[in-house]
């Protein structure tokens, strides 16, 4: 089964990350920007009761004192959630080491992880806008993939 973790900055923890999102973001046009929320996406592949995946999250994803975590979140409504995943052709060494580390911690070894950079974006533009700022910005397309959920 595939489980999705989405690890949070905990209160402004994140501001300063996020506000440069938005200068990134901003410098190339996309301009109507009102808020942008930054985290990191674990997918875990395996066969895991879900309090093995809250037990792996809480004890190796989210940092207890700066992060929160959700296992399985529903999607942000009315805001564009942009995901930036490692293509499946390219190696992705932190989920390369998120495996490793999920088999010391004593669980049986995952089938795969992968990790993307999200972020939840809202203003005034359209995704064709948001779409080519994100391509501009964050995305190598040569190892990169993303998607954009509204």
């Amino acid at each position: 089964m595939k489980y999705f973790v989405e690890v949070y900055h905990k209160h402004d923890y994140g501001a300063h990350k996020e506000n440069g999102i938005k200068k990134r973001l901003q410098s190339v046009g996309l301009k109507d920007i009102s808020e942008v929320k930054s985290y990191t996406i674990y997918q875990i592949d395996g066969d895991y009761a879900p309090a093995q995946i809250e037990n792996i999250a809480k004890a190796l994803l989210a940092d207890p004192v700066l992060e929160t975590y959700a296992v399985n979140p529903p999607k942000p409504k009315n805001i564009f959630k942009v995901e930036v995943w490692i293509r499946d052709s390219s190696t992705d060494v932190v989920g390369e080491s998120v495996t490793d580390a999920i088999e010391t911690l004593g669980f049986k070894r995952p089938q795969s992880v992968r990790v993307a950079n999200a972020f939840n974006i809202d203003g005034k533009f359209d995704e064709a806008a948001l779409e080519a700022a994100i391509k501009k910005t964050f995305v190598n397309e040569v190892v990169n993939k993303f998607t954009v959920l509204r």
